[in-house]
């Protein structure tokens, strides 16, 4: 077994500095990172030299799904038969990287995911996984799992998967420049056949900031938008599709009514999800 860690940053040293010396104080050593940077604004920090199982990659700037699948392709090169997608903009415990390895030796062809829970309120849950249904595009659950439980959706801020998946799946569609590629990723590898788990282990659990590299608010309810009219279009067919159809009709007016938006960006990024 080798597992490899995969970063994506875009900005945010400064919680890319604090999740590595989380990473840099594990009760096992037995990892390497590669943090795939998607053509960040700022020069590569400093302090990289501080940290010597990190690889940093500096990409060209190509949306969050083709900057992980450059990541990973580093990682598979490196010889990883493990790769776990962790944000950047996460904490966890001493016995993270252990608690992985011994889920990886019970289950070594699953994917995996822990609860995640909000970084400010650690006793809240952010997600925990689910089944697929016509709440998917709308709603992340939130519901407690008190045993290891086999979903079809995880999480792609903290996301385990074997190698040999990985490569099956091709990696995450690059479609989704930002947000549903985990999902769409998740459902692709249920109709392998493959096994998905959320585990409530809690040295697996992590505090998750939540969007803290994403772009302003405007820029960010665009890919929003975007990618979800792209998910539904992709998984889901006749009554559930015209219903999450139906369904994005009053999440768009709110979000129009909360943000004020441009309407010449909210066109564009509801024709891409209708033609991309």
């Amino acid at each position: 077994m080798k597992l490899c860690l995969v970063i994506p940053v875009f900005g945010n040293h400064a919680d890319t500095l604090a999740c590595l010396r989380m990473l840099a104080g594990q009760s096992s050593a037995n990892f390497e990172v590669v943090v795939a940077d998607d053509g960040s604004p700022e020069p590569p920090p400093s302090w990289l030299p501080e940290f010597p199982f990190l690889t940093w990659q500096r990409n060209p700037h190509r949306g969050f799904a083709g900057n992980c699948n450059n990541g990973a392709r580093e990682a598979l090169r490196r010889g990883a038969t493990h790769l776990l997608f962790l944000n950047n903009d996460t904490a966890f415990g001493t016995g993270f990287i252990a608690a992985w390895e011994r889920r990886i030796a019970a289950l070594p062809e699953a994917l995996l995911s822990p609860v995640i829970y909000w970084f400010d309120r650690p006793d809240e849950i952010w997600y925990s996984g689910g089944k697929r249904g016509i709440h998917v595009p709308f709603v992340r659950l939130a519901r407690p799992c008190p045993t290891r439980t086999e979903v079809d959706l995880l999480c792609g801020c903290a996301l385990l998967l074997p190698a040999s998946a990985w490569l099956a799946l091709r990696g995450f569609d690059e479609s989704f420049r930002l947000y549903y590629e985990d999902f769409d990723l998740c459902l692709r590898a249920r109709r392998l056949g493959l096994h998905l788990y959320v585990d409530p282990d809690p040295d697996l659990a992590v505090r998750h900031r939540v969007s803290r590299s994403s772009p302003v608010a405007w820029a960010k309810h665009f890919r929003m938008i975007t990618s979800r009219y792209l998910f539904i279009r992709r998984h889901y067919q006749g009554l559930s599709l015209y219903c999450c159809l139906f369904l994005t009709a009053p999440q768009l007016a709110v979000t129009i009514a909360a943000n004020l938006p441009d309407w010449r960006g909210l066109r564009s990024a509801v024709t891409q999800g209708f033609t991309g």
